[in-house]
């Protein structure tokens, strides 16, 4: 960017200096750089020194002297940027053939803010509303949704989104240009917030976070044998070393020249409530740095001037301790993996009942290491959260993705949270949804719909949607299916998760942060918009650049004959050797180039313990 200071040979006069640029080419660079800094996250400040001013000169030839001051650059670069960016924001939006609405707050400087972002399946943060001191209720949510769908971002990107008049059919709205789904996490306020927005046309249909809905099944799990001694023993362990300066000094000698299936041994990981299934990480952490543990406590026996080691930590290196997080580690990898599948902005909506059904499934014959009872109580967890979270309408995506055609036979007895409907079930509802009560239109949709279901299990079909997106299939192979190419096209633009709110609040801490805490509100909203949306446009398309992961495969590999042991003990995570480390394979948080989201956060230990401390810090931890 800086080559476009350095003036031309043929600009300089004959006593070197540089020609006079114009106001419109000044006012263009200002703007250029005042762009780059917006879309960094940098300070508006962050060119307003001397140094830099000094740079700009040299490089420039005395003709620029960088952006401005930090009052030019608020009140005129500042205005031009967001008016560029949310430009670009619109096109986008025109452009898209489906969209998804998620709400998300948070409380910033004692005040809440609420962020709207519409997925494409693109995230793209379209505006901010604040409630300042309002509680965040049903009533406030919703109406700080309707403000901002309203706005001038989404009135100039769909200038017909809604249809006024006449009686119009849930199908007609869905295949229309307003947003087809919003989705939420799911505390009371929001499931009665997103409840009242569908019956008021705000969109088709609502569910909850696919990924929240994992997370909860992660939490309770953490109440199960073998799952609670294991997170136990490995936070007491995680904390004595990470917080205890001579305790931690000591562990890394030991682990320093350790290997785990082939690797060095990592860090052991404390504990975080807002991680999104943390126990994977915590756990699988203890379990590579166990055979270190052990030798940083025999160690310290040896030493001349031992420190002291609570019971607990003593307790966590036993031999029932290593059995209990060699049993819990395999299952809480697969589930991490699952969630971190579901938060991906690529994420098709068919993997909300497809991989929850198949791992629900998978716990019959498979995770063998795990007691009956805790087999039984995550089945019956995982039906229970899928059931209150989830809505007709990803069943119905299921149905019409060819991925999951192997599985549908075998999960179609499963039965589904409080009312116990199977998925089956489910679909024909939401095929009832689509029709709206027009008895042609519904028997139109099951003819055509057994034609789909037909002719995605044929052997070629199968092959070929375990390498494409289901929307990608749909686009190339699905307009002989007239009626329901409209409705797959729309339905696969759809996400399972809420994942990019939690984004948009990465950005917004980072444009607010304790560094930076005297911009004014609706500055931050704007540079939050502006460094978010360029970060998402940036990235790859989600889509075509999308593939299936192991652990999909994996699971879906249960069915298959000809692969009956690919998810025996070992496979796929099972057993106490490590299992297949999907944690590892998938990531297990958001992922890296996503920004993460409120699932990774700063692992940077903080004040030192003393070892009688440790074990109250993990009661507090954990209850």
């Amino acid at each position: 960017m800086v080559e476009v200071l350095r003036p031309p040979r043929s600009s300089t006069n004959r006593a070197g200096a540089a020609a006079p640029v114009t106001p419109a080419v000044l006012l263009h660079w200002r703007t250029m750089f005042a762009t780059a800094m917006f879309e960094a996250g940098l300070p508006i400040g962050f060119f307003d020194t001397a140094a830099w001013r000094s740079v700009f000169l040299l490089v420039s030839g005395g003709t620029f002297d960088g952006p401005g001051s930090r009052g030019y650059i608020s009140s005129v670069l500042l205005p031009v940027v967001a008016r560029s960016s949310d430009d670009a924001v619109r096109r986008h939006l025109a452009a898209a053939q489906a969209r998804a609405a998620s709400i998300d707050g948070a409380t910033f400087n004692h005040k809440g803010v609420i962020n709207v972002v519409i997925y494409t399946p693109r995230p793209l943060l379209i505006g901010t509303a604040r409630l300042g001191t309002e509680p965040s209720s049903a009533v406030n949510l919703r109406a700080a949704l309707t403000g901002v769908l309203a706005g001038p971002m989404m009135a100039a990107a769909l200038p017909q989104a809604q249809v006024a008049g006449g009686a119009v059919t849930a199908m007609q709205r869905f295949c229309g240009r307003g947003p087809q789904m919003l989705v939420t996490d799911s505390p009371s306020n929001m499931v009665r917030m997103r409840t009242e927005a569908v019956r008021a046309g705000a969109a088709v249909f609502s569910l909850g976070c696919a990924a929240h809905a994992g997370n909860l099944v992660a939490r309770d799990a953490a109440k199960m044998p073998p799952f609670s001694s294991a997170l136990r023993h490995a936070v007491s362990a995680a904390v004595f070393v990470t917080r205890c300066a001579r305790a931690g000094a000591l562990h890394i000698q030991s682990a320093s020249n350790m290997t785990f299936n082939g690797r060095r041994v990592r860090s052991l990981k404390p504990y975080s409530r807002t991680r999104w299934v943390g126990q994977a990480v915590t756990v699988s952490a203890a379990q590579e740095n166990m055979a270190a543990l052990r030798l940083t406590l025999f160690s310290n026996g040896c030493a001349e001037h031992p420190f002291d080691v609570p019971a607990s930590v003593t307790a966590a290196v036993e031999a029932a301790s290593a059995a209990a997080i060699d049993q819990s580690v395999p299952f809480l990898r697969v589930l991490a993996a699952v969630v971190a599948l579901l938060e991906g902005d690529g994420a098709p909506l068919s993997s909300y009942a497809g991989l929850f059904s198949t791992l629900r499934s998978s716990l019959d014959t498979h995770f063998l290491e795990l007691p009956a009872a805790t087999r039984q109580a995550l089945q019956d967890s995982i039906s229970k959260r899928f059931g209150a979270f989830s809505d007709p309408m990803a069943a119905l995506a299921f149905y019409l993705d060819g991925f999951w055609t192997p599985a549908r036979g075998r999960v179609a007895g499963l039965r589904w949270g409080e009312d116990g409907r199977t998925l089956p079930a489910l679909r024909d509802a939401a095929v009832e949804t689509l029709a709206g009560g027009d008895a042609g239109l519904l028997g139109a949709l099951r003819s055509e719909l057994s034609e789909v279901l037909a002719f995605l299990g044929q052997p070629e079909q199968e092959e070929a949607c375990r390498v494409v997106h289901p929307l990608t299939w749909w686009r190339l192979s699905g307009e002989c299916f007239p009626l329901w190419h409209p409705i797959a096209i729309r339905l696969f633009c759809l996400p399972p998760s809420a994942a990019g709110g939690e984004r948009a609040f990465k950005a917004l801490g980072h444009v607010f942060s304790p560094r930076r805490n005297r911009t004014a509100s609706e500055h931050v909203d704007t540079l939050t918009r502006i460094m978010f949306n360029a970060a998402s446009l940036r990235r790859r398309n989600p889509v075509t650049s999308f593939s299936r992961s192991s652990t999909e495969k994996k699971l879906l590999l249960f069915w298959e004959e000809h692969d009956a042991g690919a998810m025996a003990p070992g496979a796929a995570g099972g057993g106490g050797g490590g299992g297949g480390g999907a944690v590892d394979d998938e990531g297990g948080e958001a992922d890296g180039d996503e920004e993460g989201g409120e699932y990774e956060e700063d692992d940077a230990p903080g004040s030192d313990l003393e070892p009688d401390e440790v074990d109250a810090f993990v009661n507090e931890l954990l209850a």
